[in-house]
C-alpha cells in the first residue's frame, strides 16, 4: 500500500514563502512533512500557480484552478501510481502539520477501508485529509457538476454535495476549537502572526494546541478581520429596535457623508494594517444615501484581498446602481437586505413605511447577483410568530435568508431576546478581539456594541478610543487591546458586563 500527497499551493501568497518565527517558511516546513510521510519526493504533487517558486519536486502549474481541476489532476497522478491506495490532501501555507496526527488518520482510514477521513475539532492546518486512489473518479465526476473553487474547505465541500454515497471516518479532537475560529495558517498577516506566536509558544502539534490554546485567548487578537464603517449618518428608517434613533434623534433628518477621499485612506491605512478585511459600510444610516456610493465599492474593490458587506433597508437606491456594482463585483460584495417581516402591519411597526420599495429591491438585486444578497430578519418577540413564514416565503425565491440574533446593546433597548444563546461560560469577546468599528467623523469606539445611556436619556458610545484619520488606524486599534486585556481576567469594563454579544462572530 502507497501513499500519495497532493499539496495545494494554488493560492500561496507571500506569508507562505516568508521566513516564519527565524526559520523556514511554511511552505518549506509543509514540504518536509509531506517527506516525512512519504520517505521522499517520490509521490508528491504540488498544485501551484505560476508565481510559486520552482520546488524540485512534481508540479502542475495553472493561473487558476477549481476544485474539479484539482482533483482531476490528484487522479491523474494516482493512475500512474498503480501500488497507492490513499491520497493525503492538504495545504501549502500550513506550517503545523503534524507526522503524528496524520499516522492516526492514515490507521483508521485503512481499518474500516474509508473512502474519505478527516480530523474534526482542531484548528486548520495540522491534519491532511485523506482520499481512496479507488474513489478519485467518483469525485472527479461530482466535482464537475459542481463549480468548487479550489478554497481550504474545497474537498469537504465537494463530497458534501453527495456524503451519503460515500463511506467517512472522522477522527476527533479531544478539545473542540473550532468555536475559537483559529487558523494558524499563513495565508493571510492574520494567520501569519498568529502561526509566529503559536510557534513562539512552543506548540509544534495538535496535541499541544488542544492542551494549549484553550487557556491563552490572548493568541486571538492580533490585526482586525472585519471593519465597520460608518459612511452616511441619515436613514429613511427610525427601525423600532435600533439604538441609533436614540444616539442621533430621528436619523430621517440628517445628511452629514463621508468624504470618498477619507474614506480610501481609511482603507489604504486598513490595508497596511489588516492586508485582508471583510469591510461593512453599514455601521449606522443607510449606505444608499452616500452620493458616490460607487467610489467608496471601488476604493474596497481595488484592494484584492478585501470583501465588502452592504447591509441596506432597500430604500433609496438610485436605478441600477447597486446592480452595476453587484455585476463588476460578484461575490466579493454580498448584500443584506433587512427586512424582518413580511407582514405589511408588522413591517410597518418595527420598520416604519417603504416595505414595498424594499422587497422590490432584495427581488432586482436576487437576480443581479444570485448567491450573494441575504434577505434579513432580526429575531424578536414582535415577529416571532411570522418569522418562520418570512424564511420560507424568501428561501422559495431562491437567495439566502439570515435570522440574526437580536441585540439589546448591553440592555439599552428593551428586552426582546426570544431565546438566550449565551454560552455557559463567558468568553473574552470576540469582537474585541477581531472587530473596529469607525464611525463619520473617524472616530473608533471600543466596540460597536458598547452603548451606554446618559442621565438625558440619550445613548452614547461608553468610550471613544481614538480618531482613525488623527491618530492612525493601528494606534488605535492597539490601544483597543486594553479592553480586551480585562475580558481575558474577567474584569468586564462598562458596559460589558451587560452585553450579550461578545460570543458572536463577524468574520
Amino acid at each position: 500500500m502507497e501513499t500519495l500527497a497532493i499539496i495545494n499551493a494554488a493560492k500561496v501568497n507571500e506569508f507562505a514563502l516568508a521566513p516564519l518565527a527565524g526559520g523556514p517558511s511554511a511552505m518549506e516546513r509543509v514540504l518536509s512533512y509531506a517527506r516525512g510521510v512519504l520517505g521522499g519526493d517520490d509521490g508528491i504533487l504540488v498544485i501551484a500557480s505560476p508565481s510559486v517558486p520552482e520546488l524540485g519536486i512534481a508540479t502542475v502549474r495553472k493561473p487558476s484552478w477549481t476544485m474539479h481541476d484539482v482533483l482531476s489532476e490528484a487522479a491523474g497522478f494516482a493512475a500512474s501510481k498503480p501500488g497507492a491506495d490513499t491520497v493525503l490532501y492538504f495545504h501549502a501555507d500550513a506550517p503545523f502539520m503534524d507526522l503524528e496526527l496524520t499516522k492516526t488518520l492514515l490507521e483508521l482510514h485503512r481499518r474500516y477501508r474509508a473512502e474519505y477521513t478527516f480530523a474534526d475539532g482542531y484548528p486548520p492546518g495540522f491534519a491532511p485529509e485523506l482520499i481512496a486512489v479507488k474513489s478519485l473518479p467518483n469525485i472527479v465526476e461530482l466535482a464537475s457538476r459542481h463549480d468548487a473553487p479550489s478554497e481550504r474547505d474545497g474537498l469537504f465541500a465537494v463530497i458534501q454535495k453527495d456524503i451519503n454515497s460515500y463511506d467517512i471516518e472522522t477522527h476527533l479532537s479531544p478539545v473542540d476549537l473550532r468555536a475559537f475560529r483559529f487558523a494558524p495558517v499563513c495565508d493571510s498577516k492574520r494567520g501569519f502572526v498568529t502561526a509566529e506566536r503559536l510557534w513562539g509558544q512552543g506548540v509544534r502539534s495538535a496535541r499541544d494546541a488542544t492542551g494549549f490554546l484553550p487557556g491563552h485567548p490572548e493568541l486571538l487578537r492580533t490585526v482586525p478581520a472585519f471593519m465597520w464603517v460608518q459612511i452616511a449618518e441619515g436613514c429613511p428608517q427610525a427601525c423600532s429596535y435600533c439604538p441609533y434613533p436614540g444616539m442621533v434623534g430621528d436619523p430621517r433628518g440628517l445628511s452629514g457623508t463621508m468624504p470618498v477621499e477619507r474614506f480610501e485612506r481609511l482603507m489604504a491605512d486598513a490595508e497596511s494594517l489588516c492586508d485582508d478585511l471583510v469591510v461593512d459600510v453599514s455601521l449606522w444610516g443607510e449606505p444608499s444615501l452616500h452620493p458616490d456610493f460607487a467610489a467608496l465599492a471601488g476604493a474596497v474593490m481595488a484592494r484584492p484581498r478585501f470583501t465588502m458587506i452592504v447591509e441596506t433597508s432597500g430604500i433609496g437606491w438610485k436605478q441600477g446602481l447597486a446592480e452595476a456594482i453587484a455585476a463588476k463585483a460578484g461575490s466579493r460584495v454580498q448584500w443584506i437586505v433587512s427586512l424582518d417581516d413580511a407582514d405589511d402591519d408588522g413591517y410597518r411597526t418595527l420598520r416604519g413605511e417603504g416595505k414595498d420599495e424594499a422587497c422590490a429591491f432584495a427581488e432586482r438585486m436576487i437576480v443581479a447577483s444570485p448567491g450573494n444578497v441575504h434577505v434579513q430578519a432580526v429575531r424578536m418577540k414582535e415577529n416571532e410568530s411570522r418569522l418562520e413564514a418570512f424564511y420560507r416565503g424568501w428561501k422559495k425565491r431562491g437567495d439566502k435568508v439570515i435570522v440574526q440574533k437580536y441585540d439589546s446593546f448591553a440592555s439599552c433597548l428593551p428586552d426582546r431576546v426570544v431565546a438566550d444563546l449565551s454560552p455557559l461560560d463567558r468568553l473574552p469577546c470576540r469582537h474585541l478581539a477581531r472587530d473596529v468599528a469607525v464611525l463619520c467623523n473617524g472616530d473608533v469606539p471600543a466596540c460597536k456594541h458598547c452603548l451606554s445611556k446618559g442621565a438625558d436619556g440619550r445613548l452614547a458610545y461608553a468610550e471613544i478610543e481614538g480618531n482613525a484619520f488623527d491618530d492612525g488606524l493601528e494606534a488605535v486599534w492597539n490601544r483597543m487591546g486594553a479592553w480586551y486585556g480585562r475580558h481575558l481576567v474577567r474584569d468586564y469594563p462598562e458596559p460589558c458586563g451587560r452585553c450579550d454579544e461578545y460570543h458572536t462572530f463577524n468574520a
